[in-house]
């Protein structure tokens, strides 16, 4: 009799075993299909295939965390934070959900929810550095930037190419008076950064900052560099009008009406611009 129980309870557990391997088995084929679907842009598949996996594997962190870059991705940040959420219940160790949470709590302008993910993933990994340029976007999204500086130089020293923390450094340091050292953050981002949208939009900073300290020659030099890569016809707008203002500080007015003309064609830079050629073409309409 007691054979027979211990034979029963042998066979209960091996068909458990089975089945629950069967099932990691089917939720690792779905990952991994939906890993590639996502890689290939195809995100209803991705996301589909990461429900699927959920389901063979209700604790599989892994899947969550595919679901939530889905949501972030399409910008459901509220669907995308619950899947980040679910991920850390599986795994609280799971830093890469901890930065991914504070990035979308964030872009809800949840502020201090953001800072505190991104610290959860800072205590268990120091050395994090995307930890490190999420707080820094925060606070200067909050305008603080001294202490946005403090974080981007935190995370360039764990990664001196991380092109998103040597921008915002960059921008930061701009806003605090300090161009010499944000020309040098912006030009170092410059060597590393791919997109040619990110990296007109640095050219353009570079060009600012070298015009604010006067180096009007590097500034042409930058702007001109930002024209050669801007697609976007307000980052275009705004170099040909710091072109202009270097030709007008030249009191080569021809040359800087060229340059405001071009830069009035965006609509965010029309009204300055068209300022600009007026004063120049009819500076007796604006003597005191």
């Amino acid at each position: 009799m007691k054979l027979r129980i211990f034979s029963t309870i042998l066979s209960l557990i091996l068909i458990f075993s089975i089945t629950l391997f069967a099932q990691n088995n089917e939720a690792k084929k779905a990952f991994n299909e939906a890993n590639t679907a996502f890689r290939q842009g195809k995100v209803d598949v991705a996301l589909q295939k990461y429900q699927e996996a959920v389901k063979f594997d209700p604790g599989f962190a892994f899947a969550y965390y595919g679901m939530g870059n889905v949501y972030k991705k399409r910008k459901d940040y509220v669907n995308a934070e619950n899947a980040y959420k679910s991920a850390i219940e599986k795994d609280n160790k799971f830093v890469k959900a901890y930065n991914y949470l504070g990035y979308v709590q964030y872009r809800q302008g949840r502020f201090a929810e953001a800072i505190n993910s991104y610290k959860a993933a800072l205590d268990i990994d120091p050395q994090f550095e995307k930890a490190y340029w999420g707080i820094g976007d925060v606070y200067r999204k909050q305008q603080k930037y001294a202490q946005a500086v403090e974080q981007y130089q935190q995370a360039v020293a764990l990664d001196p190419k991380n092109i998103n923390a040597l921008r915002g450094l960059g921008v930061s340091l701009m806003e605090l008076g300090k161009n010499e050292e944000a020309i040098g953050a912006l030009e170092e981002a410059v060597k590393h950064i791919r997109n040619r949208s990110l990296k007109s939009d640095a050219y353009f900073r570079i060009g600012n900052a070298y015009r604010e300290l006067g180096k009007y020659s590097e500034a042409e030099s930058a702007y001109k560099n930002c024209l050669a890569s801007a697609r976007k016809s307000s980052i275009k707008a705004g170099a040909n009008f710091g072109l202009g203002e270097i030709y007008k500080k030249r009191r080569n007015n021809r040359q800087a009406i060229t340059y405001y003309t071009a830069a009035s064609k965006d609509r965010m830079w029309k009204k300055s611009a068209e300022y600009e050629i007026d004063l120049l073409k009819n500076p007796d309409k604006y003597a005191n």
